[in-house]
């Protein structure tokens, strides 16, 4: 099951899924062209695939989803891709903007997590698989929710990774930089400079790189090299330095706030 599979690395996520022999439930908004994806995947790869449209930030359509999957398939893997950021003042934002974020990235992670999970368990092994962010590894000006966000959403993979430990469910979490997908999210990153792209990956590599370090067994993945020196240099320098050097380069980007 891959939430957010109808575009950018739930997309890719899903087709590389596909191509390994996975069957699919594919979770996304309404009128994403859900259901010609799973179409596509069929007959590429042979598979079975289910489209399911659903706002994940609306709480009866979650348990909604959760209790139809649950009644009609066999679950042994979930994978919470579905989130949403962007980069704004944060007294600039709405409300709503700043409730989507939490809603979306914090509570429909832990909830659909916690409902699937004894489905999880029945399985001699199963998977969660969270995607956070390389922003988990400390504060963002003019991004303030999405870096939180995404810090939650680390801690909590690396708890219940080890809570589930001998149940057979592994916990992984993904932390993948920048990612090419939409021109809106290349603009976007073009507009940081040299650091925005710093760390630049396709979403087709990181699926990959994700799927690869988790049957290896690999509980933190951050994929690419560039990535992995950010997080070392994230926890090495000090904050100051740091939050004045990504201001500076976040200012560039500010503007309506999207995927």
């Amino acid at each position: 099951m891959i939430t957010g599979a109808s575009m950018g690395l739930g997309k890719e996520m899903a087709i590389e899924c596909a191509r390994r022999g996975r069957n699919l439930i594919l979770v996304a908004l309404p009128d994403q062209h859900l259901q010609q994806l799973c179409e596509e995947l069929i007959q590429a790869h042979g598979i079975r695939a289910i489209a399911r449209e659903c706002d994940l930030t609306d709480e009866e359509e979650l348990n909604q989803l959760a209790a139809e999957v649950l009644s009609h398939c066999s679950v042994d893997q979930l994978i919470n891709n579905a989130g949403v950021g962007g980069t704004a003042r944060f007294e600039e934002s709405s409300t709503d903007y700043l409730d989507r974020i939490i809603l979306l990235n914090i509570r429909a992670t832990t909830i659909l997590t916690r409902l699937l999970l004894p489905e999880l368990k029945s399985h001699r092994k199963a998977l969660v698989l969270n995607v956070a962010s390389v922003a988990a590894f400390g504060p963002l000006p003019f991004k303030t929710i999405y870096p939180a966000s995404k810090a939650f959403i680390y801690s909590f993979s690396r708890s219940l990774s080890k809570e589930l430990r001998g149940t057979g469910v592994k916990v992984v979490v993904l932390t993948p930089g920048p990612i090419l997908t939409n021109p809106d999210v290349v603009s976007r990153i073009l507009k940081q400079g040299v650091l925005g792209r710093f760390g630049l990956l396709t979403a087709c590599r990181i699926s990959r790189l994700a799927l690869d370090g988790a049957e290896k067994g690999r509980e933190v993945i951050v994929p690419g090299l560039m990535n992995q020196i950010n997080r070392f240099l994230t926890r090495w320098m000090p904050e100051s330095w740091r939050l004045a050097l990504m201001a500076r380069v976040l200012r560039k980007e500010i503007a309506v706030p999207s995927r």
